[in-house]
């Protein structure tokens, strides 16, 4: 008989961790995050309640690298795990990077370097369709979930009982990926465990996103202003270079775009990975055809070290936000949490010339959510104990690039695997319980998790 644990993300972002478990004493955990918290909270970030079972448990199982799904796996080696992580090739390259970037943060509130290396020793990494044994009797596979480079929807087989778990997957078309493609059919799942995450949101198709950034863009030039673009360095910066090196392609070479911070670091990563076995053929040929090996290749993309090569950074970026030519930033953090869109807010904020394009999600209570409600006079505070009032006078919009699937993938990965049973987990209640309404409208019923369910099976 197998138990499904639900140890974190079960009515919630962050920290994901999903147990099975069986009478044989036989345990695998599908990924271990953590949930970070909004800076002005003073909150370090928690973890999931997986301790007590680390030292019983055989594998863990990273659908991606993103901190909320593969971020507390280190500090399961200091709770007493002695098993094996399997993830992707281009994750396990991913994570070490996050892994000690969080680390320096936070220091060794979750574990130490010693944890980060046992744990980095410890990766197998696996391609797409793949299996792989994880202990006796229990087989795992990675299939590509769409979301990030590496990112995996793992399909379990546990002696005959077909597990399916999404992690985070999206249904829509990327410049480096094609729409996810959903388990055959002819071949049911048992168990589906799905995240929910934009089941109550209605989410733009990218065409639409794009166009409506372009025109903002041409905007912000026509008037002689600087934008700045805080994002994700994992996964939707990359693609804003992408889409601004194919569809904004001969305006970059006077409209350049600079790039700041962590983002050139997965940049690297990227370029590491830039064939059909982690990206879509489709941006390969596109990418040919231009003469390109990657996005990043366009003599208009540029990174930050072109300012002023013997200048302090924050001097360089003083220099870019406040000289005569126009420019994009792209630059960290997402959420303005800190990180270097915080100088280019404290000097450029106060132009009425410029704008700030935000380009993702923002978590309620974060500097980016207040900004984005509307929000003008602003404390951005360096990390180093200086705190800045800043009035912003600068054009502010947001647009919805989305990771996630919508309802409608949601609902098709169902339509799809046909599962006996399905359990609803990465999503805030309301989300969970519009999933759980759409699927019971077409003859499907969910079971919404709550922390610590036990779920016999």
């Amino acid at each position: 008989m197998l138990e499904i644990s639900v140890l974190g993300a079960s009515d919630s972002v962050g920290k994901s961790c999903v147990m099975i478990s069986d009478s044989d004493h036989r345990r695998v955990v599908f990924d271990a995050g953590i949930q970070l918290h909004p800076r002005r909270t003073g909150r370090v970030s928690t973890a999931p309640d997986v301790d007590r079972f680390a030292d019983e448990t055989n594998a863990i199982l990273i659908s991606h690298a993103h901190i909320d799904h593969s971020g507390y796996t280190p500090a399961l080696y200091r709770a007493g795990f002695r098993g094996s992580i399997h993830m992707t090739t281009p994750t396990k390259d991913i994570v070490q990077i996050l892994w000690k970037d969080h680390l320096k943060i936070e220091g060794p509130h979750h574990y130490g370097i010693s944890h980060l290396q046992t744990a980095m020793m410890k990766i197998e990494t696996h391609n797409y369709r793949k299996k792989f044994k994880i202990a006796s009797g229990i087989t795992a596979e990675f299939l590509d979930a769409s979301h990030i480079l590496g990112s995996a929807y793992i399909l379990l087989d546990w002696e005959g009982t077909r597990i399916l778990y999404t992690g985070d997957f999206n249904d829509a078309k990327t410049p480096y990926h094609d729409p996810i493609q959903f388990p055959d059919p002819d071949d049911p799942i048992d168990i589906l465990i799905t995240e929910t995450t934009n089941a109550n949101r209605r989410i733009e198709g990218r065409k639409t996103v794009t166009s409506n950034l372009t025109k903002s863009l041409l905007n912000c030039y026509s008037r002689g202003g600087k934008a700045i673009i805080p994002s994700f360095a994992l996964g939707r910066s990359q693609e804003i270079q992408a889409y601004l090196a194919s569809d904004f392609d001969s305006f970059l070479h006077k409209f350049p775009l600079y790039i700041d911070g962590m983002i050139l670091d997965m940049n690297a990563i990227y370029e590491r990975y830039m064939n059909d076995k982690w990206v879509s053929p489709r941006i390969l040929i596109e990418l040919k055809d231009k003469g390109y090996r990657t996005p990043f290749d366009h003599e208009g993309i540029r990174v930050l070290d072109d300012v002023a090569m013997k200048k302090k950074r924050s001097k360089k970026r003083e220099l870019l936000i406040t000289r005569d030519q126009q420019s994009i930033i792209l630059t960290t953090s997402g959420m303005m949490e800190g990180g270097p869109v915080y100088d280019y807010l404290r000097m450029g904020g106060g132009n009425p010339r410029n704008g700030l394009y935000i380009v993702g999600y923002q978590v309620e209570g974060t500097m980016g959510s207040d900004i984005a409600n509307g929000e003008k006079n602003v404390k951005l505070d360096n990390g180093f104990g200086q705190v800045f009032d800043v009035s912003l006078d600068l054009e502010i919009k947001q647009f919805q690039f989305s990771g996630h699937s919508s309802l409608e993938g949601l609902v098709q990965m169902v339509q799809y695997s046909t599962p006996q049973k399905i359990y609803a987990i990465h999503g805030e209640p309301n989300a969970q319980k519009r999933y759980a309404e759409e699927l019971r409208r077409i003859g499907f019923k969910a079971k919404i998790l709550t922390a610590h369910d036990i779920l016999e099976e």
